[in-house]
């Protein structure tokens, strides 16, 4: 419940900058686009309830004060006098965690797309696993497809500015962050390994004018985040833990894109659960 926002926010950034138009590239055309995607935790998002989890632990555990049982996330700030405190009897034992207050999650995102026959374009997200020194190393590795669909809308294709595609992407985030505890859980092989899925689909409808492109998309998401810490802890054991985030839903964005001969702009927002603000700028071969 503490580490929730963060790993439906690593989720959430995943499935975000697929696109900066509803235009699809002609055949051979193909664009190189680098922006990044920041997540926003919702108010919901920066507290948890206490009481459905102590009802679910053994050994005694109760609140100092039944009218306290709200904790922040990691997301969340709070006064130690106002955070709940874990009693077991009469005796306080343990007063919950402040969270660091930092309620918004930055993706960095590199993209090229091509485009196929048959008014369709193909996008990939590729970082190969790279170290990042004694911190662990990452690797990221997605899969993008758009198709036209004007020509299938009465109205629309009719319309020489206005244009109307699909869209499905893929991501996957891998990554193995080195651990150093306490002392006290000394051990082996000690790391966090975290693995992240992001999938979307896509209507997309936009405007292209000389310079400006306005754009829209509304679709169904869905995200999981594994987080698991491994190896020797000591005292601990093996593998002592692994948690699991899953999100799924709809959201709807909108977004603008400035184009200076090859060089473009462009920036969007989403709404969902977890809104989200993408900005990038590329460059494009139509």
């Amino acid at each position: 419940a503490y580490l929730r926002p963060y790993g439906e926010m690593l989720g959430n950034t995943l499935n975000g900058g697929w696109y900066n138009s509803a235009r699809v590239h002609r055949v051979g055309g193909f664009s190189l686009t680098m922006g990044v995607n920041m997540a926003m935790v919702p108010a919901s998002g920066k507290s948890f309830d206490v009481v459905p989890l102590l009802n679910q632990m053994q050994g005694g555990w109760t609140l100092k004060d039944a009218n306290n049982h709200l904790a922040p996330t990691v997301a969340g700030k709070m006064p130690s006098s106002e955070r709940p405190v874990l009693q077991q009897g009469n005796q306080d034992v343990l007063t919950l965690p402040d969270g660091s207050g930092f309620d918004k999650f930055p993706m960095p995102m590199a993209q090229v797309s091509v485009g196929l026959p048959f008014r369709s374009e193909v996008s990939l997200r590729l970082v190969p696993s790279i170290s990042a020194g004694d911190a662990g190393k990452v690797n990221l590795l997605g899969f993008g497809f758009k198709h036209s669909v004007k020509e299938y809308l009465p109205v629309i294709k009719h319309m020489p500015l206005v244009h109307s595609s699909v869209l499905v992407g893929y991501t996957h985030l891998g990554s193995e962050v080195n651990v150093t505890p306490n002392a006290a859980f000394a051990g082996s092989d000690q790391k966090l390994e975290i693995n992240s899925n992001g999938f979307t689909t896509r209507f997309l409808l936009g405007v292209n004018i000389p310079v400006i492109a306005l754009y829209t998309g509304v679709g169904y998401g869905s995200t999981n985040s594994d987080f698991d810490l491994t190896g020797n802890y000591g005292s601990l054991g093996n593998n002592p833990f692994s948690l699991a985030y899953k999100t799924s839903g709809f959201d709807f964005n909108a977004g603008l894109r400035l184009r200076l001969g090859i060089l473009a702009i462009f920036g969007d927002y989403t709404f969902g659960d977890y809104s989200m603000a993408t900005l990038g700028v590329g460059l494009s071969f139509r």
